[in-house]
């Protein structure tokens, strides 16, 4: 089967159409010599020829992309993707839903909040992306071509491993989780970036390498060590339950939805959690949760009731007492204390 080379994703809101084309190529005409490359061409245009991204190449395989505009309306994206990079993706203020559908399998549905982030590598796919209406969107991503993300990272968590024996692998891979606040650190340094030309190539190669150190090492902590009562299996089990909850906060399935979902009982569930997580299933989720609506309320203007609802609490009395318990401290003093040491 031939592979694509090209993806084309359309953007489709009233009287817009926005396109973004994904293009890994070689560079030389003789892949096997050590100066062979490949480069990332990503272009962005709408129908009046207007760009909302800052698009930026910072070495061969290597593509920043930085979105800065205002949504006043839903935008529905409608993807493809044959060759594709390795993807690391940072939602800063907005929300999307995300259809990802590979094949003729059925497509699984990812929602994504602000303080989110991504790790992907999606080829031979097809799907949607809808963003919500809402304040500016502020994201970043970051994109490797296959052969440079190999080339700079030679160990790496066993979910990646595919790509470091097969260059041309289609076998996919979607991990979503809230970020720490040091990735939120090196986020808003790029976004506040005081420099321009070379030295602003220089500092943005750095961070996006700083931002996927520090995912490959939360991947890493994450991943290496299954406890000793706990087989591989189950292990792998109880980790695809949490990427669920963390994928799924704001309407998370029962206890007993979720054990059948990944296909162990619920009370090895719990175990395994308490195991690997140090909580049982409910706690954790709480945890993720709490932890969500802090970094929101550090790096996002999102109201107190938005974040609230964005993390799965019904209402924000609720939220605030279950935020007090946990932190020591309201919502609210908690983000007038960051505003002040600003």
């Amino acid at each position: 089967m031939c592979r694509k080379e090209v993806s084309i994703i359309c953007f489709n809101g009233e009287n817009k159409k926005m396109i973004r084309q994904i293009n890994i190529r070689k560079q030389g005409s003789d892949s096997t010599k050590p100066n062979h490359f490949e480069k990332i061409d990503i272009t962005h245009s709408d129908s009046n020829g207007e760009s909302f991204f800052e698009n930026i190449s910072l070495r061969p395989g290597l593509r920043l992309i930085i979105s800065k505009r205002e949504i006043s309306r839903n935008f529905r994206m409608i993807y493809e993707i044959g060759n594709a990079p390795v993807s690391f993706c940072y939602n800063l203020s907005f929300r999307n839903r995300c259809t990802i559908t590979e094949g003729d399998k059925k497509g699984m549905v990812m929602e994504r909040v602000p303080g989110d982030s991504v790790l992907a590598y999606l080829p031979e796919t097809k799907g949607i992306i809808e963003t919500l209406p809402g304040k500016q969107k502020l994201g970043i991503s970051i994109h490797f071509s296959v052969q440079s993300f190999r080339d700079l990272f030679m160990q790496l968590p066993q979910c990646l491993t595919p790509i470091l024996t097969d260059l041309n692998t289609t076998q996919s891979f979607y991990q979503q989780s809230a970020f720490n606040k040091e990735t939120a650190l090196v986020l808003q340094q790029i976004i506040a970036c005081p420099y321009q030309g070379e030295i602003q190539r220089l500092f943005f190669e750095s961070k996006a390498l700083e931002l996927v150190a520090l995912k490959l090492m939360e991947m890493g902590e994450y991943q290496d060590n299954y406890p000793s009562n706990l087989s591989r299996p189950d292990s792998e089990q109880i980790r695809e339950a949490y990427h669920i909850l963390t994928s799924r906060i704001e309407s998370p399935p029962s206890l007993n939805d979720l054990s059948r979902q990944v296909g162990i009982n619920r009370n090895k569930l719990n175990q395994g959690f308490k195991l690997i997580y140090g909580d049982t299933v409910f706690n954790t989720l709480r945890n993720i949760r709490l932890n969500r609506a802090r970094t929101l309320l550090l790096n996002t203007e999102l109201s107190l009731s938005e974040i609230a609802f964005s993390v799965g609490y019904n209402n924000q009395a609720n939220f605030t007492t279950a935020f007090r318990r946990q932190c020591g401290k309201t919502p609210k003093s908690v983000r007038l204390e960051s505003i002040a040491h600003l």
